[in-house]
């Protein structure tokens, strides 16, 4: 996919004390306070994003601390977190143009992305024309232009989240998973799932505007129980109680996501945990099942990290995740204690990206009550 992908995670240093390997330059991008002037709404979904935090988010910096040094390597990390870098030659992220991380004006003049750039796959068009999906504005203090990449196609997002590592190792892979789904084939591409259309302005309240709802530039993904919820389906498809034990069947469905979930990095999975509730607050002889992607080092051990799977992975391992239109059943035979009160089914989402325990998300939970 990208050629020199060798050891390129940043150093975290570099935030505090090392100067730039490349002179930073004068920045050809507006710093999206400038674009918040007229874009408020837009502006402050964007800043509640994962795009908005993509250099300060623990688990990149926690794979900043685990970089080599050199800035030679640090190019595809750099690019997909902060891509203004590839112009403006800031790779140490000095600059606060940098830190914005995923900005306004990068995303809105990429002219169009190749998968097959041997450096990086975007067609950067910086300057005063700003592109995006609306085929007529009104008078803007920038020029605009009408932009298929922006409207309906999915490749606008395939710049970065898909990614071969210098293994050839896909460590990134929702477009490419995507692309053989019938999302693809219908033409619904990711924009339509993670920046649906709600109601705002697109422009500041007193200024012109005909449009009336704008793209959720929040762009809610895995992290977001509300889309979780809506693309992911638990039951409990029987239960039968025994003499003291019962057997339960669960079927998980990846009914509306359109690729494989969990997406996005091997630090996330799904959890599917089945127990007893005796009335104590917490589940009795609770097990789980896990579907997840595993990446594997050399020797063919599971890494772990963040780190670890950009730099060390050299295979792919067990995956068990749900593709897209799919579901995974799981047959359970408990215990079942005297004074229990219900058998529970819960689906949760866990990632282990940044430091500390894994974060957790309750996405459903179904109940078999005691009758």
């Amino acid at each position: 996919m990208r050629g020199n992908a060798t050891r390129h995670l940043l150093h975290a240093a570099v935030l505090l004390a090392v100067p730039a390997a490349v002179p930073a330059q004068e920045p050809a991008y507006a710093p999206a306070g400038e674009c918040a002037a007229c874009h408020a709404t837009i502006h402050q979904y964007w800043s509640e994003s994962a795009h908005a935090q993509a250099v300060t988010r623990p688990g990149f910096l926690e794979a900043f601390r685990a970089a080599p040094a050199e800035p030679s390597a640090w190019g595809d990390c750099v690019w997909c977190h902060a891509p203004t870098t590839l112009v403006t030659g800031d790779t140490a992220l000095e600059g606060e143009l940098a830190r914005e991380g995923v900005t306004c004006d990068f995303c809105h003049t990429v002219a169009d992305v190749d998968l097959g750039r041997p450096d990086h796959p975007f067609e950067l068009a910086p300057g005063d024309v700003k592109l995006g999906p609306l085929l007529y504005t009104t008078a803007a203090p920038h020029g605009t232009g009408y932009s298929t990449l922006h409207r309906s196609s999915a490749l606008l997002c395939a710049g970065c989240h898909d990614y071969r590592n210098a293994n050839g190792v896909a460590v990134l892979t929702a477009y490419s998973e995507w692309s053989r789904t019938s999302y693809a084939s219908r033409g619904l591409t990711c924009q339509e799932c993670h920046m649906p259309v709600v109601p705002g302005s697109t422009v500041t309240e007193g200024l012109e505007s005909s449009q009336r709802v704008v793209n959720l530039h929040r762009a809610p993904g895995g992290s977001s129980a509300a889309k979780l919820a809506a693309g992911l389906e638990l039951e409990i498809d029987s239960f039968r109680a025994l003499a003291g034990s019962a057997e339960i069947r669960v079927v998980v469905r990846n009914s509306g996501v359109g690729h494989s979930a969990p997406g996005g990095l091997s630090t996330k999975s799904l959890a599917l945990v089945v127990g007893i509730d005796t009335g104590g607050g917490e589940l009795s002889h609770a097990v789980e099942h896990l579907y997840r992607r595993q990446l594997l080092d050399a020797a063919g051990e599971p890494l772990s990290s963040v780190p670890e799977m950009f730099l060390d992975a050299a295979a792919v391992g067990e995956d068990t995740r749900i593709p897209a239109g799919e579901a995974r059943s799981a047959r359970v035979t408990l215990p079942l204690p005297e004074d229990w009160k219900a058998v529970v089914a819960r689906l949760e989402y866990r990632d282990a990206s940044g430091p500390g325990e894994p974060a957790t998300i309750l996405i459903h939970e179904e109940r078999r009550e005691r009758r």
